[in-house]
């Protein structure tokens, strides 16, 4: 019987899946196959858990060198929702002959949505304005024009593949978009509609700036105090991709010195924010529980696309979406 482990916080306040019964059947109507949910608590897995599971559909818990280290473990595959995997540690996966899959087929369009609803929130002002409305100022309108984008321009910090599908649905609303990947040639970026720039141009020119870049060494921190200084003061940044990116201290300093317009975060560098965390003092500041792209169909196509990363290893068929080859 081959054992799969799924994540305790995929089921919502009714003990059901987030993602709907239909990805899960795809497990459950195989007679080789039994499910197991584990405990929502649960915050990083264990070697325990490891030697009890065959395949794990992972979201949230971490999964680092120790929970794989017993000579018991039986791990084979960790199926990882999303598209990130900083949470789990590659290298000892891969020592150990651990399959590490994520899936960025069926986040890429739904984060790049997500990206866009929060640049058209705060250029439209749309929480201001709904907060007019509830405390009775709908006069004081005049006093919160929106932003008009079809003169700006966009700024997208990492062009893989959410960046690449922003900048096609972000072409239409902007004058020009300009895209940071050390990755990408710029006959790349000029075939989806992007200029290719440094980092530092790309901070000096742009009115409205996404972040969807890898979390890595080399991005940890990228955007501190000397990428705040040269944006304009005009200007709005948004982080869609992993909190460490952005220095959260040298963003606070940024927004109450005025450097900055404003900023929206779906990520932050720890999660949860802190209660006592500045950012939820700024009005001018865009805060969501890194959930911003979660909806029906994100989730039912990242179970489908997870699950089937196991019964492709089950039935040795070829496997896509690895990440640690």
């Amino acid at each position: 019987m081959f054992e799969v482990g799924v994540s305790g916080d995929l089921l919502d306040r009714n003990n059901e899946p987030c993602f709907g019964n239909g990805p899960l059947n795809l497990l459950k109507d195989r007679d080789d196959i039994k499910i197991t949910w584990m405990d929502k608590t649960i915050s990083e897995l264990s070697s325990e858990m490891t030697s009890n599971f065959d395949a794990i559909l992972l979201n949230l818990p971490k999964a680092n060198a120790d929970c794989v280290s017993n000579s018991d473990c039986r791990l084979k595959i960790i199926a990882r929702f999303g598209v990130g995997f900083d949470t789990v540690d590659i290298e000892a996966m891969k020592r150990k002959n651990i399959i590490v899959t994520n899936t960025p087929n069926a986040v890429r369009r739904p984060v790049a949505v997500a990206a866009l609803t929060m640049m058209f929130a705060a250029a439209g002002k749309l929480f201001q304005k709904d907060n007019l409305v509830r405390n009775d100022n709908w006069n004081e309108r005049t006093n919160f024009m929106g932003i008009g984008l079809s003169r700006k321009t966009l700024g997208v910090i990492g062009a893989g593949n959410i960046g690449a599908e922003t900048i096609k649905l972000s072409n239409p609303f902007f004058n020009k978009i300009l895209a940071y990947d050390p990755f990408k040639s710029q006959n790349q970026l000029s075939q989806i509609g992007a200029i290719k720039v440094d980092l530092y141009e790309l901070a000096n020119n742009s009115d409205f700036i996404v972040i969807l870049c890898n979390l890595d060494k080399n991005t940890e921190g990228m955007i501190n105090a000397d990428f705040f200084s040269l944006m304009k003061k005009s200007a709005y940044i948004f982080n869609l991709s992993r909190g460490p990116v952005i220095n959260e201290r040298h963003l606070e300093n940024a927004i109450q010195s005025k450097k900055i317009a404003g900023a929206g975060l779906d990520v932050t560098e720890i999660e949860p924010l802190s209660i006592n965390s500045k950012l939820l003092k700024f009005q001018n500041v865009i805060l969501t529980p890194h959930a911003l792209c979660w909806t029906d169909e994100c989730f039912n196509d990242i179970a489908s696309e997870a699950i089937n990363s196991i019964l492709n290893y089950i039935d040795k068929k070829p496997i896509s979406n690895q990440v640690n080859q």
